[in-house]
């Protein structure tokens, strides 16, 4: 006859060492970490909100350095456990949890047995390598609740065995609660909507022939998984009781092996989930993540966290303090908002008005509030800031006269008050703070100056080039390089219209904003009449055209 797996640990050491090396893992593992005490676990890990914790031990003693059969982990989101981070309890050695399922050893912690785990096993059963976590603390609310999986290597061979099959218990003890269990404690680590204790015999799944599947709707098989050297777990399940506002109450977290040593089962808390009634959580954010808002730009929003273990719709309930006035100095949304169930969080929006009066920095608190089991009234607060919108402007010499002496000029600007980071544009080309323009050439500029409010001012320059309208009476377009062109000093850059005609009245130039570029090459010679008009000058004359054809 074979060997039975559990009483010769070294069968399944043997199968796991040959099954490593094709499944090999192929994702991140679970990261454990052993190194806090008990009571850190406890105050730095476990508790959420609305509880104060006291008297913490580990296997009835204050351990003041780490236990092999506890620790915390991280990066459960990257592994199949539903948990991402949080506390361990073990009956055999934490660190041994990360890793491929079929590649668990059977550690031997020799911490010996519990009162409470004998009463949940089989009658007649004993228990070893207990892990036995407990504390007293003080809810400020009418619950408790805390989130939780299962985890054992004694899925599934071991699913219907009255004597291996590993037990683990939350206990809870105080006013009000009258149980069967030491201090008169009850188990809140219950099938839902059952009386039955949470362990493999209660919660398993089909894959042992001779054990048909038990409440399999909370079983995750990981047989083949990569990433937790465990054969199954649960789902992620609560524990959770009424309780009575400011009394003090005991709970006892605890977990051991069934029957004899071999094949470890671990219970893996949610970090910040031991929590009763509590606030919810809340930011605020706005457009530079300062926390603070210029009037009539664009404002900022505060976001309100449902509390942890809330899940169906939660109302929040809200008031403002400080020294802005709600729909005076900033628009809101009038109290209660509602965080719909799934969804994580509500945001609040907030947009500063713009009255043109000068306040200072004003200060909005949104403050969430809640009124416990106690009769005790909670605040969360945060806090947004208003400042006065400084108006944006242009500084710049908005006209140049010049002496029609320079063939460029730099043109130079800044701006002074906006919000945020402000750009200049000159024309459609976005420049620093000057440009170069044509000196020789009458013009007009526009500088456009946008902040991150946003908002959008201009200014006009106007460069008068001081030059006097010259206009020749002759040209000679012989293709020598000069006089080839009808050339009018003074005209390029300045509104204008130039007309020509022959002496039969024959227009043959009639254009706007004139370039100096009429070259007559194609006319005979002889005398040609202009009319030329530069903004609200009127010149005329005769032209002479001299060596075309």
């Amino acid at each position: 006859m074979a060997d039975n797996p559990k009483q010769n640990p070294m069968v399944r050491s043997v199968i796991s060492g040959l099954c490593a090396l094709a499944l090999l893992p192929a994702s991140a593992q679970l990261n454990v970490n052993t190194a806090m005490t008990p009571v850190q676990l406890v105050q730095n890990v476990l508790v959420g909100g609305g509880v104060l914790v006291s008297n913490i031990t580990y296997n009835g003693v204050v351990a003041t350095s780490p236990q092999d059969g506890s620790g915390s982990f991280t990066n459960g989101n990257s592994t199949n456990l539903g948990l991402n981070a949080g506390l361990i309890l073990s009956s055999g050695l934490a660190t041994s949890i990360p890793g491929v399922a079929m590649d668990f050893g059977s550690d031997q912690l020799g911490t010996g047995s519990d009162p409470d785990l004998v009463a949940i096993t089989t009658p007649g059963n004993d228990i070893n390598d207990k892990a036995v976590l407990e504390f007293d603390f003080i809810p400020n609310g009418d619950s408790l609740k805390f989130s939780y999986v299962f985890g054992s290597e004694e899925y599934p061979d071991f699913n219907c065995s009255a004597t291996f099959n590993d037990v683990f218990g939350f206990f809870l003890s105080g006013p009000g609660i009258s149980g069967p269990y030491t201090n008169n404690a009850i188990n809140i680590a219950l099938v839902p909507g059952t009386t039955l204790p949470v362990g493999i015999a209660n919660i398993h799944g089909s894959e042992n022939p001779s054990c048909p599947p038990s409440n399999d709707a909370y079983y995750v098989s990981n047989a083949n998984g990569t990433t937790i050297a465990l054969n199954g777990f649960t789902t992620v399940l609560r524990a959770e009781a009424a309780v009575t506002c400011g009394e003090t109450y005991h709970i006892k977290l605890a977990i051991g092996d069934a029957g004899d040593e071999s094949y470890n089962s671990a219970v893996f808390l949610q970090a910040g989930s031991f929590q009763s009634n509590i606030l919810p959580t809340l930011t605020a954010s706005t457009l530079f993540g300062d926390g603070t808002a210029a009037e009539g730009c664009q404002g900022g929003h505060y976001t309100i966290y449902r509390p942890a273990g809330a899940d169906s719709v939660f109302t929040v309930n809200y008031y403002f303090t400080g020294t802005a006035t709600p729909g005076v100095d900033f628009q809101a949304a009038p109290s209660p908002l509602v965080i719909p169930a799934g969804q994580d969080s509500v945001v609040l929006p907030f947009d500063a008005v713009e009255d043109g009066i000068s306040e200072g920095m004003e200060s909005a608190i949104l403050n969430v509030y809640v009124i416990n089991a106690c009769g005790d009234t909670l605040v969360n607060s945060v806090v947004l800031a208003i400042v006065d919108y400084p108006p944006m402007q242009i500084n710049t010499q908005t006209t140049l006269l010049l002496q029609c002496d320079q063939d460029s000029i730099p043109l130079f600007a800044n701006v002074s008050g906006g919000f945020g980071q402000v750009t200049m544009l000159w024309g459609d080309t976005l420049q620093a703070g000057q440009v170069y323009v044509p000196g020789m050439e009458n013009g007009t500029y526009t500088i456009t100056a946008t902040d991150e409010c946003p908002k959008t001012v201009t200014q006009t320059i106007t460069v008068d080039a001081g030059c006097k309208i010259i206009i020749p009476n002759v040209i000679t377009p012989n293709g020598d390089g000069e006089n080839d062109k009808f050339v009018v000093e003074g005209i390029k850059g300045r509104e204008n219209r130039v007309q020509i005609w022959d002496r039969w009245g024959k227009e043959v130039l009639n254009t706007v904003n004139y370039q100096n570029n009429f070259s007559a090459n194609d006319l005979h010679d002889g005398v040609y009449f202009y009319a030329i008009k530069v903004k609200d000058e009127q010149f005329t004359g005769n032209l002479q055209v001299l060596g075309s054809k």
